[in-house]
């Protein structure tokens, strides 16, 4: 009996600490992965940012429980926006809302939901819908303004419109 215990805990010990060393082997991969995927400039290369938001999504996928995972699904979503994946960008900021409903990207990413349908997705009306929710939920942003001036944007047809849209405005706040 006491072999078996002896026996049931270097194996729930080894389990263990593969499961750290397989976390820490996927952060290190990570780390290097997002070295190499921007150069000086902090252009992307695509290949390598394709790879890297697979790899968010594998840890993620993994380890959900890590603090990390918001983290890694807040930067794959903004990768996939600037590569014009609309949607796959969109999912990643839903999956962060939804399964780490308290971390501290939550608000910023209800705001960008909002950035990614007016600016890659071209849908004003998705875009408007994302904003109203965003500026109901954190009334007390300093985003809401930000929310406000781009769905003004949104309803604007030419660019002479906008700067006196933006000179009557700042002429009231005066």
């Amino acid at each position: 009996m006491k072999n078996i215990s002896v026996t049931v805990l270097l194996l729930l010990s080894t389990m263990l600490s593969s499961c750290g060393n397989d976390k820490e082997k996927a952060q290190n991969a990570i780390k290097q992965m997002e070295l190499s995927t921007f150069d000086y400039t902090q252009t992307i290369n695509a290949q390598k940012a394709d790879s890297l938001v697979n790899m968010y999504s594998s840890y993620v996928n993994r380890f959900p429980d890590d603090t990390l995972c918001a983290s890694y699904l807040f930067r794959a979503a903004d990768i996939l926006s600037n590569r014009n994946k609309c949607m796959e960008s969109v999912n990643m900021y839903e999956k962060l809302i939804k399964d780490y409903p308290n971390c501290r990207y939550v608000e910023e990413s209800y705001f960008l939901r909002g950035v990614v349908y007016s600016q890659v997705c071209l849908n004003k009306d998705k875009s408007r819908e994302c904003f109203n929710e965003f500026i109901s939920k954190y009334p007390q942003s300093k985003l809401v303004n930000d929310a406000k001036g781009l769905m003004m944007m949104d309803t604007l047809s030419d660019e002479m419109e906008i700067i006196r849209k933006f000179e009557q405005m700042n002429s009231l706040n005066k």
